[in-house]
Parts: structure tokens; C-alpha cells; sequence
């Protein structure tokens, strides 16, 4: 009898999460925010309409960080940057996909049975860099950002070892999360929860629209506890 892959019995969440009102929920402002794997800046108008004040696009394939430097040509108040993000500074080996927001740091594995019509087409040599450099070198540093975005098809644990020393300035990491190995080698759940957890983050919203083999995280700090006004005050805690 063969057996049916695990997926197949499961349901995708009914809905996406919804960045703006879980920013509302737990009281964070929208100071800043990083966005590694940016592709063509589809979320800038939520980004936007969230009211942002400072903007990171960061995007590894040259031909689809040619059609986001178009598309947001006069755009002020952001910045943009044409590398992959990793555990080191140096070159990286970019694996290209017949639908390049497939494309990862990472070869496809289960990915190629859940969507079959996407297949690798080449790779590519690009300038990789890790987050700490990268921030390093702007004015600002990490200070201005609050929101870490991670969009990166697998290779999230290597953009966040090499933003060890920026990690701290974040109050959200926003990340594509893994429930099977769709790429050769990539972290799932469990290890990306306990990688953050270590670190003072706790994963408060999950949502898989997609497929229920990934989906999307919400990871926060615990909000600072708040001084008792009395015996019956509670300090303040995530919902």
C-alpha cells in the first residue's frame, strides 16, 4: 500500500497573517523595517501604509533586483541592496528557479513534489553579505529598524547567524517558516523556534495560506514588564 505524503492530510491556514494588525495587538511601533529577499518590493505599499519611516530592500538575483531598482525609481526614503544575505561576507552560489521566487541558497528537495512544474534552471555567482556587515556600513546601523523580514526559501538560519550582533536591536522577526524540508538542508520549525528563542524571541503567529508544509512566523519579544501600581497590577505579557 503506498503511503500518502504526511502533507496531504493537512489544511492551509484559512488566512495570511496580517502584519499591520498584530503590530496594533501587541503595541509596536513601525519604526523600521528589513526586508531580506525582497523580489520585486511586493509588500512596500503595506510597508507603506503601516507608516515605516525607514525601508531595507534586499534582493540577490540581479534580473529581478533590476525590475525592483525600475519599479521604485524617485521612491524617497529607501534603500536598497543587491546581495544574499548569509553566515559570511564573500560570494554565495544563488540557485535559479523557472519561478524565480523559488530561487534559495538552498537546492529544492520536497519542494519539488509539492510543486512540480518548478524546477532549477542555473545557478548564479552573487555577492553575499551578512546582515551585521551590511548595517555596519550604513549611518544608522540597526537602530533604525524594528521589523526583520526573512524571505529566503529555506536559508533563513544563516541570515540569522550572521546578524548576531544586530539581532538585539530587533523587537520582530517576521520569517518564512518550514513544517518539512522543501529545500536540501533547511531549518525547520523547531529549529528556527529554539535559534530565536535563545535569542529572546517567542513565535506568537503562524499562518500557512499557501500549503501546510511552510508558512509564515511572527517571532516577538516579550514586552518589558511594567511596575506595580498595586498588589493586584500584572506585568505586561504577549497575547
Amino acid at each position: 500500500m503506498q503511503r500518502l505524503p504526511f502533507y496531504v492530510t493537512l489544511s492551509p491556514s484559512p488566512r495570511m497573517l496580517d502584519l499591520a494588525a498584530l503590530f496594533s495587538k501587541h503595541q509596536l511601533d513601525a519604526r523600521g523595517v528589513i526586508h531580506v529577499g525582497a523580489h520585486e518590493g511586493q509588500e512596500l505599499p503595506l510597508y507603506r501604509a503601516m507608516g515605516f519611516r525607514h525601508i531595507l530592500l534586499v534582493e540577490a538575483n540581479p534580473a529581478v533586483f533590476a525590475r525592483l531598482n525600475a519599479s521604485v525609481a524617485g521612491d524617497s526614503g529607501l534603500e536598497l541592496a543587491l546581495c544574499a544575505v548569509g553566515e559570511s561576507d564573500g560570494l554565495a552560489t544563488l540557485r535559479l528557479t523557472t519561478f524565480d521566487q523559488s530561487s534559495s541558497l538552498l537546492p529544492l528537495k520536497l519542494h519539488r513534489e509539492v510543486y512540480p512544474e518548478i524546477e532549477e534552471c542555473g545557478t548564479l555567482s552573487v555577492p553575499a553579505r551578512r546582515l551585521d556587515s551590511l548595517l555596519a556600513e550604513r549611518p544608522g546601523g540597526v537602530g533604525d529598524f524594528n521589523l526583520l523580514v526573512l524571505d529566503v526559501q529555506g536559508a533563513e538560519l544563516q541570515v540569522l547567524r550572521g546578524a548576531e550582533g544586530s539581532l538585539a536591536g530587533f523587537d520582530a522577526v517576521l520569517s518564512e517558516i518550514n513544517f518539512a524540508e522543501l529545500y536540501e538542508g533547511c531549518a525547520l520549525a523547531p529549529e528556527l523556534d529554539a535559534f530565536l528563542a535563545d535569542r529572546g524571541f517567542r513565535r506568537v503567529a503562524t499562518a500557512c495560506f499557501h500549503h501546510p508544509t511552510w508558512g509564515d512566523a511572527l517571532y516577538l519579544r516579550p514586552a518589558p514588564a511594567q511596575p506595580a501600581a498595586g498588589r493586584d497590577s500584572e506585568a505586561g505579557t504577549l497575547a
